[in-house]
């Protein structure tokens, strides 16, 4: 979710999605994500390949911390929150 005033537009998620992309590895096992805005933050959805869901889950946080930590474009400004 980004952090300020105006809600993301799709540009935005677009361009999360992308810098995703850019930081993912082999080693995630990433092979499909979904993002979509709201009026409080952009949402995303992962499909990664492991053997158990909190292989997935350690693989999906890592993969964000990475990304957003980076400061690569599309990135900045941005607050995390994980659901399961």
């Amino acid at each position: 979710m980004q952090t300020g005033g105006a809600p993301p537009t799709d540009s935005q998620a677009h361009a999360l999605v992308d810098a995703l992309w850019a930081h993912a590895t082999p080693d995630c096992g990433m092979e499909h994500i979904r993002a979509r805005t709201s009026p409080v933050g952009i949402g995303i959805v992962f499909f990664i390949r492991a053997a158990r869901t909190d292989i997935a889950r350690a693989r999906v946080r890592r993969l964000v911390v990475d990304t957003l930590a980076s400061g690569g474009t599309g990135v900045h400004g941005y607050s995390i929150t994980f659901d399961h």
